[in-house]
């Protein structure tokens, strides 16, 4: 039997097919779709550009791994986090989805921590933080600023939740991925109604909400979905979860004591390890898995901020790391601030771009590349010390995304966070997550006794290749260009933000 995995992630739809036997995935599809960016923060999608690039990459990855259609035995999905996916009572959709990179209700999300009695009270309630990404501002902002859209609303969904109600016709999430709305409790494992109340007096939040489906629970494969993609009727569909949760599964970054670093359109940090017993940094984000769970900090300008430095010098990405490779350490002094998009980690979610200590003699396009590159990991080195005063070390660290395709940016990872840096076989992240996850089901539904964590020791390979931080001498440099941009970034946004 096969397995097929979806990820549905900000820039496009991969999907792949997975071969237990060969222990490899071996057929893959994809297929990009844009992007609405406003000059205020918003970030949204169409839900019918989802819809057209899952088909295209499901029957593609299908084609490429010449597997009937009756021999896939289950299936799940991954997608990005955070998003709001409104419908209405026939489940069509009311407007288009805010992303978790929109930080158009920065406002709202400020007035939510108020009404709940702070940082420390919704910590209390939620059991995680609450930043501006997550999917609970984003409810108050359509409630408050598009009345008239709200009263229709019937189904409040995340982006991976929409897949599965394309797929199956049923609506339903998992806990790993309602983690991050902001109006579920991670501790109980139960829709919070004190935050549901602060969101929404009317009732209709609280109505629209899908069925929680644990990991070893599924639902079937429609008729009408099956035609569209080319597969069986009535194959399992898994419940599914966030792409920061399955992108750990794929990676193997869910057996405890792993830390998986990404380098994407964001950048993540996302570590399986318990908590110690001073309590959890309110800046961490946990999620709930099916045995467990994962703490993770997330930073919304990791390759989308080289990416526009790409764009503004009109360079390749192979002339962009070259350029990363042959400048040193500390960029010749200059100092990228690169919340081109705002950041939510730090907590800056109306920040903006900018350089420092620019001089004649260091203004040159390698100084500029390879100061935002560094910046970029800066600032989750920020989010991984927050993170190590909650929890254990972990004992490797798995290396993943874009950006870690290039070895100089494992480099620059590697020393800057002190951490060995293992490099995967095969690097499909979120949708090699959800073929496991679709497998777990599947073997679980017939009786074998598996778990998640199991299946991604066995089938998650890495390379002989290792990046590590033992040329000390880098490390050290990172260092004190470390404490220099902490320093840039309290005298722009005051030092209660590095506390």
């Amino acid at each position: 039997m096969y397995y097929l995995g979806i990820d549905c992630g900000t820039q496009g739809t991969k999907a792949v097919v997975f071969s237990p036997k060969e222990g490899r995935v071996i057929g893959k599809g994809y297929e990009s779709h844009p992007i609405h960016v406003g000059e205020h923060g918003e970030r949204e999608q169409e839900i019918s550009w989802w819809k057209e690039a899952l088909i295209h990459a499901v029957r593609r990855a299908v084609a490429a791994s010449n597997v009937r259609a009756e021999e896939i035995a289950a299936i799940s999905v991954s997608g990005q986090q955070h998003g709001l996916v409104l419908l209405d009572e026939s489940g069509n959709p009311l407007r288009p989805v805010k992303l978790w990179n929109d930080t158009s209700t920065a406002a709202e999300n400020d007035e939510i921590i108020s009404s709940a009695g702070g940082l420390k009270a919704v910590s209390s309630l939620i059991g995680t933080s609450l930043p501006v990404g997550y999917t609970a501002s984003k409810v108050l902002y359509v409630g408050r600023r598009e009345a008239e859209v709200w009263k229709k609303v019937r189904h409040v969904l995340l982006p991976h939740d929409w897949i599965n109600y394309y797929l199956t016709g049923e609506y339903f999430t998992d806990s790993s991925d309602v983690s991050g709305t902001g109006y579920f409790s991670v501790r109980s494992g139960t829709y919070s109604s004190s935050m549901i109340s602060i969101l929404d007096s009317s009732g209709i939040l609280e109505k629209a909400l899908p069925e929680i489906l644990p990991w070893n629970e599924g639902r079937k494969l429609r008729k009408e979905a099956a035609e569209m993609l080319g597969l069986e009727e009535g194959t399992l569909v898994a419940a599914g979860g966030g792409d920061n949760t399955m992108s750990a599964l794929g990676t193997s970054g869910i057996v405890p004591g792993r830390l998986t670093l990404s380098l994407g359109t964001s950048g993540t940090l996302c570590l399986s390890s318990k908590p110690k017993a001073a309590g959890i940094d309110e800046l961490l984000q946990v999620y709930r898995i099916s045995d467990g769970f994962l703490s993770a900090i997330c930073s919304l300008n990791a390759t989308s901020a080289t990416t526009s430095i790409q764009q503004l010098f009109s360079i390749s990405i192979e002339e962009f790391n070259r350029l990363l490779e042959e400048t040193d350490i500390g960029s010749g002094g200059v100092i990228a601030l690169q919340f081109f998009s705002g950041e939510r980690v730090p907590p800056l979610p109306s920040s903006s771009g900018m350089f420092r200590n620019l001089t004649t003699a260091n203004l040159t396009r390698g100084n500029i590349v390879r100061s935002v590159a560094e910046a970029c990991i800066f600032t989750l080195r920020y989010g991984y010390d927050r993170m190590m005063q909650s929890f254990s070390a972990p004992d490797m660290m798995i290396m993943t995304g874009g950006g870690c395709n290039s070895a100089a940016w494992r480099r620059i990872a590697s020393a800057i966070l002190r951490l060995d840096g293992e490099v995967l076989e095969s690097d499909e992240g979120g949708a090699l997550g959800a073929a496991l996850q679709a497998m777990y089901l599947h073997l679980h539904s017939i009786g074998e006794a598996v778990s998640p964590e199991g299946l991604a020791k066995r089938y998650v390979k890495f390379r002989k290749e290792c990046f590590t931080p033992v040329f000390s001498s880098e490390a050290e440099r990172y260092d004190e260009c470390y404490y220099r941009w902490k320093e840039a970034l309290n005298k722009e946004w005051g030092d209660i933000l590095l506390e």
